[in-house]
């Protein structure tokens, strides 16, 4: 082989080389979109407003679209603590624990002594009248919530979300909204099919949810009470609009194969630091006042 053949050789190495390790540093990762805690005391942040955890940055609404269909999961911290090492348990199916929870109480969610099972006890308790930190103790400390991964759908930048405690009623509320906007798009799909057009007939939510558009906002339920993230005005976007986030989760999932793209749980282990600020609260100066707080705040569960 001459001199010269290896040079180009070499060159075309440095070529694929560099593109591979621009592509890699350049390679837009999801970020996580949370709502600020009305008891949050992290330096910067606003509650009541969503906000990029990466960023900092903060806004009052966005406009998004769901690009997969949502996941249910559950997480038990040791008590009072709210880091990765204090996970005690956690399912990704809200079924059984996870393989490498630590702590697993039962074999599966439902039969936990730590889960919904504690809804009964404290519905029983607050019958009896029983109010403040004691009622409070009644409350499942494995906590559910829904996994989302959405984009903005003017940016189409890719955020994960978690929607957890108050926002969790309010979100399986709306996806009935959903559920409608799929019927009807089922019998507009078999008009088109009696009208001769080939298409297909959606056969699952991911058929259709990264077709609809909402807004994503915050809402605060009770005055003075807790905030919780609200979702409206869904809409089936148009067939151009579909096109591109079409392309968007056919990339994503092209990534994914490869494994090149970041995780939920990386990205939020990536921001565990200003989450776990975010989620834990001052200490209390007075017993008294927090008391009376944690009885109202409890008279607004329902169950």
């Amino acid at each position: 082989m001459s001199e010269e053949l290896v040079n180009i050789g070499n060159a075309e190495v440095a070529v694929v080389h560099k593109v591979n390790a621009l592509s890699k540093l350049f390679q837009l990762k999801p970020a996580t979109l949370d709502l600020v805690a009305k008891a949050s005391r992290q330096e910067g942040v606003i509650p009541g407003k969503l906000r990029v955890v990466q960023t900092g940055e903060h806004f009052d609404s966005l406009r998004g679209v769901i690009l997969f269909e949502p996941t249910q999961g559950r997480k038990k911290y040791l008590k009072g603590l709210y880091s990765k090492d204090a996970l005690d348990c956690f399912s990704t199916d809200n079924v059984r624990p996870h393989s490498k929870a630590k702590n697993p109480p039962a074999m599966y969610c439902a039969t936990c002594p730590f889960g919904n099972l504690m809804w009964e006890g404290y519905r029983k308790a607050k019958e009896r009248g029983i109010t403040g930190d004691a009622l409070s103790a009644f409350i499942p400390e494995c906590k559910e919530h829904w996994n989302l991964l959405i984009a903005d759908r003017a940016t189409k930048m890719p955020y994960y979300l978690t929607v957890r405690g108050t926002s969790i009623k309010p979100f399986e509320s709306s996806m009935q909204n959903v559920a409608r906007l799929f019927q009807m798009l089922i019998a507009n799909t078999k008009n088109e099919i009696k009208a001769g057009k080939a298409v297909k007939m959606p056969e699952s939510v991911q058929d259709v949810i990264w077709k609809i558009s909402f807004t994503l906002g915050v809402d605060q339920p009770i005055k003075g009470g807790q905030f919780a993230l609200s979702f409206k005005d869904f809409k089936v976007m148009s067939e151009s609009d579909q096109a591109e986030f079409g392309s968007i989760i056919a990339d994503i999932n092209a990534r994914r194969a490869a494994g090149q793209i970041q995780s939920q749980e990386a990205a939020e282990a990536e921001a565990e630091a200003a989450v776990v600020a975010t989620a834990t609260e001052a200490p209390a100066t007075n017993a008294g006042p927090v008391s009376s707080e944690v009885a109202k705040q409890n008279a607004q569960i329902v169950i």
